[in-house]
């Protein structure tokens, strides 16, 4: 094991890297880094000075080779590095059953191919870092189309306010989250990240007698421009696997 660390350890090293690729790996060396020689070459593009977890090994050699297979050798380009620290750095501590690893991956990947990294900003990586599961899953739900509320509020004559609000109807996803309680504090985020936005598309007086005695509004919620760009670099097109 220790010496399967200490492979690991030397090829963060991008020259270490480079020359392990140039010159070949003897099998045995392969199989205790893991990474084999035909493998070697992604890792070189975004390993950098960045160093492997022992527990990340496996994963990320399964993005390489994702990575492979989605971008010929002849597209491959070298990502940000500002980019790649931080979304090396997070994906250490996720697991594979975490739609936040997919979106990690989708981004590192469409960043290092030249015929998409000019959707990529560096600010996505942090984002993804700020996210939760059930928040990925709304941005991806809400790439589909906009979710359409129908809510109700009575009016009080006396303090001139409107009070006692109930949505009548809602097309947002709730029965997909893992903790749909949550939801307003996830809208809360993503809007603060100007990701997606709430507005009243139209609002109506209820009368009763000709009397207003309160108001019905209708409203979408959906990705700002921003926001879609976000989905098109971050979210796989197919969706998450890990999500029925």
């Amino acid at each position: 094991m220790k010496e399967e660390l200490e492979i690991v350890e030397k090829l963060s090293n991008s020259k270490v890297v480079e020359k392990i690729y140039d010159d070949g790996l003897s099998s045995p060396v392969v199989e205790v880094s893991k990474i084999g020689t035909d493998l070697v070459k992604s890792a070189r593009l975004i390993l950098a000075p960045l160093q492997l977890a022992a527990t990340f090994q496996d994963r990320f050699e399964i993005f390489l080779k994702k990575f492979n297979n989605r971008v010929e050798e002849e597209h491959q380009v070298q990502p940000p590095a500002e980019l790649t620290s931080v979304c090396l750095e997070r994906m250490k501590y996720i697991d594979l059953d975490n739609p936040l690893w997919e979106m990690f991956e989708e981004l590192l990947i469409k960043s290092m191919s030249k015929d998409s990294i000019s959707q990529v900003h560096p600010s996505f990586g942090q984002i993804i870092g700020q996210l939760s599961p059930d928040e990925a899953l709304l941005m991806y739900e809400l790439n589909k189309g906009a979710f359409l509320v129908t809510d109700q509020m009575d009016l009080n004559d006396q303090s001139n306010r409107f009070e006692n609000h109930r949505v009548l109807s809602s097309t947002i996803p709730k029965d997909k989250l893992a903790n749909p309680e949550a939801f307003d504090i996830y809208y809360a985020h993503l809007e603060s990240l100007s990701l997606i936005k709430w507005p009243v598309t139209n609002e109506d007086p209820v009368r009763i007698g000709g009397r207003q005695t309160g108001t019905k509004r209708n409203s979408q919620i959906h990705l700002t421009d921003f926001g879609k760009l976000f989905v098109a670099a971050c979210i796989p097109e197919a969706g998450f696997s890990t999500i029925s």
